[in-house]
């Protein structure tokens, strides 16, 4: 998954569903709830379809009025959370569903969080929200959101006697009005001829640090779609989308440099927009981007050097996790997850030296497996595990999906190319690997 993090939204799962859900909300959440709910018992649920579904059955809970008061939602879920009827046939199928994602044997979402520190957490996110989804049962509260036209004043930090002014333009996004009011009245006031800049936001958190003074019309240069650019995974990637994240496509660096840069604001910051002391962000060029990431991890980097090796086995204790993996779920299920990796449908991301080292590892054994690499590039203390060879129509999937994979190991996205370039020699041995192993991947 391209992006992980905490929550039910912060995975790339959840991100398509959410795209989807824009469409056909009743039948989108039917159709992935009805997925996980009704498959047979015992069935293995991967994670790209536990990550959607437990998004589905947060945005159950928030269509019965009953989201996480602790956890601060962007403003696009609640304005789709918003546009959702509660549906009774839905809370069951969710209750189900967490039972079913939330089984380790059976879930490999709930298998990936187990494997770290975060295995708890998650456990209680779920139960937290299987009470939520049972208390819906008892009917449908109100869900309550900012409305466009919405007048928030902001304490000024320098004096608690100024205000400072935002109007809602829509989900995530607000204007910020220049300068300060002396009072409510004045507040009011300027939105009507005072110069403002819009920006996106967590507008339900920024409710909670002002005040919402009163509804007053948009300014006819206020309204309409504005797009903000945001910097993608790879390094020469960025992408358009609006403050609530819609309507995302990609751009090259050019369009994306004439758009403010798509970031939340907190108040701070938004005091400081008002009050001139800080300029809207626009998106970094390519080169800036990989000099800060090189700065940042020079340190990481340089022990990683100490304790790995150019080659696609070089890391001996990830490649014994990859191991430990294909020998609980298949090297057919391997091979699926590479195979989608390769053609976008799964990812990082990147750069990302953990993932790229597992895509690296995959390419190096599908030549080792085709005997036309040779076989003592396996690490010896692993020699009694090297997996065992898949059927014709698997090799066919994994060749091409490594062929793809061994390609990406150069690309300027990538941290191994980051990491081995700082060490001149290493660097040589890493590209001289890259050309052995596609040579043996194309015979």
């Amino acid at each position: 998954m391209g992006t992980w993090g905490p929550g039910p939204f912060a995975n790339d799962a959840a991100a398509e569903f959410l795209d989807m859900l824009r469409a056909s909300s009743a039948r989108v959440i039917s159709n992935v709830l009805s997925k996980i709910a009704g498959a047979p018992a015992g069935k293995y649920i991967d994670v790209d379809d536990g990550g959607a579904g437990w998004a589905a059955c947060e945005m159950v809970a928030l269509a019965f009025g009953y989201g996480d008061d602790a956890e601060l939602l962007d403003d696009h879920v609640l304005d789709l959370a918003g546009k959702l009827r509660p549906n009774e046939q839905h809370r069951l199928l969710a209750l189900a569903v967490l039972y079913r994602i939330a089984d380790r044997d059976h879930s490999e979402l709930a298998g990936l969080w187990h494997e770290g520190s975060g295995g708890a957490n998650f456990d209680m996110a779920l139960e937290h929200l299987r009470v939520r989804l049972q208390a819906a049962g008892q009917g449908a509260r109100q869900l309550s959101k900012p409305r466009p036209g919405d007048v928030i004043a902001l304490p000024d930090a320098r004096s608690s006697a100024r205000l400072i002014v935002v109007q809602v333009v829509g989900p995530g996004e607000v204007a910020v009005f220049e300068g300060t009011c002396a009072n409510d009245k004045a507040a009011i006031d300027c939105v009507t001829d005072r110069s403002a800049r819009r920006i996106p936001v967590l507008v339900n958190k920024l409710v909670r640090r002002g005040r919402v003074l009163g509804n007053v019309p948009l300014r006819k240069d206020l309204k309409g779609k504005r797009m903000y650019a945001g910097e993608a995974g790879a390094i020469d990637q960025y992408v358009l989308m609006t403050a609530s994240a819609g309507g995302t496509r990609q751009v090259p660096y050019e369009e994306a440099r004439d758009h403010d840069e798509h970031r939340h604001y907190d108040k701070d910051a938004i005091c400081a927009i008002a009050l001139g002391t800080q300029q809207v962000a626009r998106v970094r060029s390519p080169d800036e981007r990989e000099a800060a990431l090189r700065v940042r991890n020079a340190e990481k980097w340089a022990t990683r050097r100490q304790i790995t090796t150019p080659g696609p086995f070089g890391d001996v204790v990830l490649l014994e996790g990859l191991l430990q993996w294909l020998e609980q779920y298949g090297i057919d299920n391997a091979v699926k997850r590479q195979n989608d990796v390769a053609i976008g449908m799964q990812g990082y991301g990147r750069p990302n030296e953990d993932s790229e080292r597992y895509s690296y590892a995959f390419a190096g054994l599908v030549a080792i497996w085709r005997g036309t690499w040779p076989r003592d590039m396996w690490p010896a203390e692993l020699a009694g595990r090297l997996p065992s060879l898949p059927n014709d129509a698997l090799m066919t999937q994994a060749l091409n999906a490594a062929r793809i994979l061994a390609g990406r190991v150069l690309t300027r996205d990538a941290e191994l190319r980051l990491i081995w370039d700082d060490a001149p020699d290493k660097g040589a041995a890493l590209r001289k690997l890259i050309a052995s192993l596609q040579q043996a991947l194309a015979e």
